[in-house]
């Protein structure tokens, strides 16, 4: 079976690249001939590359002030283009709806997601594509863990989503705030899953992953919203265990730190993770693979996505890894991780949306 994925594979940052990756990866462990549709737009491009700044007759001169005043974007940008032609088998190459549309795949099966590919702050409004509009007549059209970023539907857009995703095979989303909503809409079942990162062990992950380089113990801090307390948690921690502190972009107020991974790509991502000695973060994607590599840990929320990691937390019963204030903290025994306990929960889970993707696509 030939299948094709539309996600926000092009985005770079950690989460968007690595569950792409990993739908691709779980498809092709099903059997299925899988592959990411290489649709990007330019309101997604423009989010992540610095060259995208750069129209008109001057734009060379433009991108050279860029280059010079943005080197460190443009390695990253780089990286992750590098990371994503190595690691995705890429279906053609498209920049406009038009053009997607006008290409006819001929893929038996069709898969939107994950991510908050029903969100029309990230799309621009309302894009036919990310509904699957572009599949043929006969092909199934399916939704893994996809997310409208917020607890309700846009009035502006139900007409058009409830008459599209009537056309589903089958439909499954990641938050739980949803599910109801995208049912009543659709007038379908709507499975909750897991986000495709949860769905590969450790081990799988070894054929992307670039071991650290780091030798000394270290904490890592993967912040994607300032807080103050993040911070200052991060510091409690660091002069208390005598251990440096490795972030994204260099933080001010932060004490004893190492050079940031702002360029780091995804693999490399993967292995500072794995060689840390305690992660703090207000990233979902972050704690999510805090638990994969069995890594003691805890999450101060973000503003947009915490009630993702509630969710997470809650249904492994790491509720108490939650730091919601900083006056809360109950100390250092909340990184404590059981291991054994949180992999038996998390492979329960994990077949259930396994089991979601295989008769989607066989049955």
């Amino acid at each position: 079976m030939k299948v094709g994925v539309i996600t926000f594979h092009s985005a770079n940052n950690y989460g968007a690249t690595l569950q792409a990756w990993a739908l691709q990866k779980v498809l092709k462990g099903l059997g299925a001939d899988a592959g990411v549709i290489n649709y990007h737009p330019d309101i997604i491009d423009a989010l992540y590359d610095p060259m995208q700044l750069s129209r008109g007759p001057k734009r060379y001169a433009k991108m050279l002030k860029i280059a010079l005043r943005k080197r460190d974007s443009l390695v990253r940008y780089n990286n992750f283009q590098k990371f994503l032609h190595k690691n995705f088998r890429l279906i053609g190459d498209f920049v406009r709806y038009e053009e997607l549309a006008e290409a006819r795949l001929g893929l038996d099966a069709y898969i939107v997601g994950s991510d908050q590919v029903w969100n029309p702050t990230h799309t621009g409004g309302y894009d036919p594509a990310y509904y699957l509009e572009f599949a043929e007549e006969g092909s199934k059209k399916i939704s893994y863990a996809a997310s409208i970023g917020s607890d309700y539907i846009n009035p502006k857009y139900k007409d058009r989503m409830k008459n599209a995703l009537s056309s589903f095979h089958a439909i499954s989303v990641r938050e739980r705030s949803i599910k109801d909503a995208v049912s009543q809409l659709s007038g379908k079942p709507v499975q909750l899953v897991l986000d495709p990162t949860l769905l590969l062990s450790r081990e799988d992950y070894d054929e992307i992953k670039v071991k650290s380089r780091i030798k000394e113990p270290y904490i890592l801090l993967y912040m994607i919203e300032k807080n103050p307390q993040v911070i200052a948690l991060a510091n409690r921690l660091s002069v208390s265990l005598g251990m440096p502190v490795i972030q994204r972009r260099p933080i001010k107020g932060l004490t004893n730190e190492l050079p940031p991974f702002y360029t780091a790509d995804a693999g490399q991502f993967l292995g500072l993770v794995e060689g840390a000695s305690y992660v703090i973060s207000n990233s979902f994607h972050g704690t999510v693979f805090s638990i994969i590599y069995g890594k003691p840990f805890v999450s101060m929320l973000h503003s947009d996505t915490g009630s993702r990691v509630v969710d997470l937390l809650s249904e492994l019963g790491l509720e108490s890894h939650i730091v919601h204030d900083l006056a809360d903290f109950e100390g250092f025994s909340s990184f404590a991780l059981d291991n054994e306990a949180v992999g038996r929960k998390l492979e329960t889970l994990r077949q259930s949306s396994i089991d979601f993707l295989r008769k989607s696509l066989f049955e």
